[in-house]
This record gives C-alpha cells, structure tokens and sequence, in this order.
C-alpha cells in the first residue's frame, strides 16, 4: 500500500513540476492576440462613456523596451493621451519574474479573472496624476498594455482611467 501511495504522490508532483514549466496560468482561458486590431477593442457605444473626444488613432508599434505589437491612442475629453495595446512578445511574467530592475509589478484587482498588474518605477508609488501603465495576462507570451499619459489635478487619476479602459477591452475580447 505504502508504495501505491509513493507513486501517486510522484505522480501528482510530476505533473505539478510539468505545469509549473511550461507556464500555466490560473486565467480563465487564452485570448490571443495575433490578430486583434487594438482600436477594435474598445466598442465606439463605449467611447463616449470613457469620455473620448476624437476617433481612436491606430499606431503601427507599442511604445516600449523591445514589445512588439500594434497600438491604439485615444484623446479623452481632459486631456493626455490613452494607448490600449496588444503586445505579442512578452507576457506579463517579463514583469513578475523580477528580471526588470528598473519597474515593479503591482497586482490589481482582477478584470473578468485575468490577472492585472501596474508597473511602478523607483522606489515610491506613482501619484494619482502620474503616467500609469497596466498589463492584463491574456495568453501564454502576450499581453494586453494600456497605458494612460500623466495628467491634471482636475482630472481623474491616471489608474482609474487605465482600469475602465482595461474591463472595456477585456469585454471585447472575452466575449
């Protein structure tokens, strides 16, 4: 009996270690993003409730340390600027694995069970005006960014913006 039992337990370790590897993820599912055009992501009925000002502007690159992908910028009705982009490259464990000196993650509260983080830069948390960068765990290797310009007092803070932003396009994504 007492071997059936190491076996079993071997085996449930084995296949632990075989997930832990290969990258599992407690998302509710995969949402790929090789072909999601990021303009698409937020439903123009959408726009005037993120207080949109201008149609979104579709940018050929994402904004960042080697991410490939395509962005979109958005000119909300206050001021700066909202870049929702699909990065193909790098999930978000490039944030949470502590290979980035210069940032770190920050875990948010879930949107529709995908895993958020925001990125904080130097030693201190970012003021409610300062520039605020989300990624949202979508798929093994990708992400979905969302990045939202520093702003004004009279304004709504940068995160909270970069939040309402994110369960938007999630929702187009999941479905």
């Amino acid at each position: 009996m007492s071997a059936r039992l190491v076996r079993f337990i071997t085996a449930i370790l084995v296949l632990f270690a075989l997930a832990t590897a290969c990258g599992s993820s407690d998302r509710p599912r995969e949402l790929s993003l090789d072909d999601v055009r990021p303009c698409d992501l937020i439903p123009r009925t959408k726009l005037r409730d993120l207080q949109v000002k201008a149609p979104p502007q579709p940018v050929s690159v994402v904004e960042g340390s080697d991410e490939e992908g395509t962005s979109c910028q958005y000119s909300p009705k206050y001021g700066g600027t909202v870049t929702v982009a699909v990065v193909t490259n790098h999930g978000i464990d490039r944030w949470t694995n502590g290979s980035m000196a210069s940032s770190r993650a920050v875990d948010l509260p879930r949107v529709r069970g995908y895993r958020v983080i925001r990125l904080e830069y130097g030693e201190s948390a970012s003021g409610p005006h300062e520039s605020c960068t989300t990624y949202v765990d979508v798929a093994s290797g990708q992400s979905l960014k969302v990045h939202v310009s520093e702003n004004s007092t009279d304004d709504p803070p940068t995160c909270e913006t970069a939040r309402r932003f994110t369960r938007s396009a999630i929702r187009s994504l999941a479905g």
